[in-house]
């Protein structure tokens, strides 16, 4: 075992809850605000310096967690790609990546697919670890990619979309906007799949759906007027009848899926993520403000303001969670936007929270994983 897998396994902190009780509960009252979800396990990822710079401003940390089975996946923006065991955070195998990862990861037929800040695409064992192709996109890789048919996309920084054999990395086809915002903002769409189209969002406020297996363009739409901040940056939302996107400016536009006409459009001072259910879109804002929308109509049904910036909301039952640069996690509730709880963290967050199995999967900015269950609230200290 080298020194440095050494290293991280001793700066594993596990911090294990006395109580086992069961994760299946009722759903919140509204008003339960003061309590805070109940702790599983928490522990560092990376062991970072110990400094009052970095304390203070740490790493921004993107990525989020992939949960398959009993394995969490993990990338970091310190060079590295983790697996961990789901119960006790114990490393499993560790993945030298040079500049860092801060864009999600995907699973396929046991194989692990990420894009990294050194400009490659990689596609790993999920057992091992081993690389078993990569590709060079040479330029950084910050979305998330999706699996479809055999064949895995992902967008980067500089308005590419690519789409290549998921079992070999070979050419199927690639797209290039060809046009890069002046002033942007640092991200990318991440492709969303439906119907045989893939659909992304680029910088300079363009929004395009293509064929899947071919890459021709079937229709694309301008967001917004010229201006700063124009990005498409936000992961659309794509159900069997439209599609909703949204600009880094404020402009949240639901779209026809099979022709790309408006069927409403609703103007924000700036939009950081979105998320949404049969009923509502829910989101999150720069300036703190948490808001949701009617999905039919675009008309805003109640907003929230917060401290601090939120990262992208995750709807789980009649909950609305996201997480904070304040070092909370916040649960609303998605009939009105009051507070049920939340959950003080070691430090803000940028990757939004992740949920699976029952359970609350949370990567800060100092690299530290939480996993607390949502249902089940103890009170606040």
């Amino acid at each position: 075992m080298s020194q440095s897998i050494r290293a991280f396994l001793l700066c594993l902190m596990l911090i294990f809850s006395a109580s086992s009780c069961s994760s299946i509960f009722p759903k919140l009252e509204k008003s339960a605000s003061g309590n805070s979800p109940k702790k599983a396990l928490v522990f560092s990822v990376v062991k970072s310096q110990a400094s009052i710079l970095t304390k203070l401003h740490p790493p921004v940390e993107r990525a989020t967690p992939l949960i398959i089975g009993d394995v969490i996946y993990q990338g970091s923006v310190h060079g590295k790609f983790f697996a961990l065991q789901k119960k006790s955070g114990h490393v499993i195998w560790t993945k030298e990546i040079k500049g860092g990862v801060e864009g999600g990861a995907a699973y396929f037929d046991r194989r692990i697919y990420f894009g990294a800040n050194d400009g490659f695409f990689y596609c790993l064992d999920s057992e091992t670890g081993k690389t078993l192709w990569t590709y060079h996109a040479k330029t950084e890789i910050l979305s998330t990619p999706i699996i479809v048919g055999g064949i895995v996309y992902f967008s980067t920084i500089q308005n590419t979309l690519y789409a290549l054999k998921a079992q070999t990395g070979g050419w199927v086809w690639y797209y290039n906007k060809g046009y890069i915002q002046k002033i942007s903002v640092r991200g990318s769409s991440s492709p969303v799949y439906q119907d045989g189209k893939i659909f992304v969002g680029f910088s300079d406020g363009y929004f395009y759906s293509f064929n899947a297996f071919n890459g021709n363009v079937l229709w694309f739409k301008k967001l917004t007027e010229e201006g700063k901040f124009i990005d498409v940056d936000v992961t659309p939302l794509v159900s069997s009848k439209d599609v909703i996107v949204a600009t880094y400016d404020g402009n949240v536009v639901a779209l026809q899926l099979t022709s790309g006409n408006v069927k409403w459009k609703y103007k924000n001072w700036d939009i950081s993520g979105f998320t949404a259910d049969e009923k509502a879109v829910y989101l999150t804002s720069s300036s703190g403000v948490v808001f949701c929308l009617n999905r039919n109509t675009g008309a805003k049904l109640w907003d929230t303001q917060l401290s601090g910036v939120p990262t992208l909301p995750i709807v789980v039952e009649d909950q609305l969670i996201f997480g904070s640069s304040e070092n909370f996690v916040y649960s609303l509730s998605i009939e009105n936007g009051s507070e049920i709880w939340r959950y003080n963290t070691d430090s803000g967050m940028t990757a939004y929270p992740v949920f699976a199995s029952d359970k609350l999967y949370i990567f800060t900015n100092l690299s530290v994983l939480h996993v607390v269950d949502p249902f089940y609230l103890i009170p606040s200290r």
